[in-house]
């Protein structure tokens, strides 16, 4: 009876490592997928976009400013803690973006590590990534990354499991990782330009601004401006004249009111309307020279 048992325990505990043909299965999947996405929540693209992360160079400079500036640097060392060696000089050399420290690999490390299942790099791995600096995140890191994840439309990993149960296209595991290493290098270049504002007060010759830059607001007038109005008063005076003194040059016109015209202050004289006047008026928010009874 107890081997039975003892046989049985055996066969689900194997259940939790095994699949298939010797194919290993990720233990706590659905637990480790949920994790993930409530770590990388904050890093969706639609959330990042008041941050404004995907500033680089003198954007930063000027269009942030220092309070600005100073929480997306706390933001970025929260949501990337390796990247608080990070700098100007590395940075601009490109160190950040190939072998152990290419920040995709320091990110995905980052990510799985707050999981109950990390991914961790053996000697053999780390050696692979030196010979090649350049596809040690593609050659390495990506295939563990898919053992969990799953490939893109498969039934495995976190692809499977969150189509399994129609999770929003937002939520997906997969899309939100995607997000999370597009801004990891959204951030690296973000943090640059804070550096250098921090060191030098300036970007190339872009000074730092103090303050965020807001865009004026255009708010239309209905006022003429000075120059229409002389223009209007000259049209009416010279109406004027030829309504007292008349003469050959006034012609009946076959206009009709609302109709648009091009010259502001014009008089025509019709059959049907009597006098119309070239006046502005505004028209779905446009406003526009149009035909009215004097």
């Amino acid at each position: 009876m107890k081997r039975i048992a003892y046989f049985t325990i055996l066969a689900f505990m194997s259940s939790l490592v095994l699949v298939g043909c010797g194919e290993k299965q990720i233990e706590n999947l659905a637990l480790v997928c949920d994790q993930l996405r409530a770590d990388l929540k904050p890093l969706e693209n639609i959330s990042l976009l008041d941050r404004k992360l995907y500033y680089d160079g003198d954007s930063v400079a000027m269009l942030l400013g220092e309070q600005t500036r100073t929480e997306n640097k706390r933001f970025i060392y929260e949501q990337f803690p390796f990247m608080k060696t990070y700098t100007i000089e590395g940075i601009q050399s490109g160190e950040y973006e190939k072998g152990l420290k290419d920040y995709k690999i320091q990110a995905a490390l980052h990510f799985f590590n707050q999981t109950s299942n990390p991914i961790l790099l053996e000697s053999e791995d780390e050696q692979l990534i030196s010979n090649a600096p350049d596809e040690g995140y593609t050659n390495v890191v990506e295939p563990k990354i898919l053992k969990i994840l799953g490939e893109p439309y498969s039934d495995k990993g976190c692809v499977g499991l969150d189509d399994k149960n129609d999770v929003d296209y937002s939520e997906t595991v997969d899309g939100l990782f995607a997000d999370g290493l597009q801004a990891a290098g959204e951030g690296k270049d973000h943090l640059l330009g804070i550096l250098l504002c921090e060191r030098d007060g300036k970007i190339e010759n872009t000074p730092c601004d103090k303050f965020d830059f807001v865009a004026p607001k255009y708010v239309p007038s209905n006022e003429l401006t000075e120059e229409e109005k002389a223009i209007l008063a000259e049209r009416e005076a010279d109406a004027e004249r030829e309504a007292q003194n008349p003469s050959s040059s006034v012609q009946t016109s076959n206009v009709t009111p609302g109709q648009i015209c091009n010259s502001l202050g014009q008089m025509v004289q019709t059959d049907s309307y009597g006098s119309l006047t070239c006046k502005f008026v505004w028209l779905n928010r446009i406003r526009a020279l149009v035909w009215m009874r004097s």
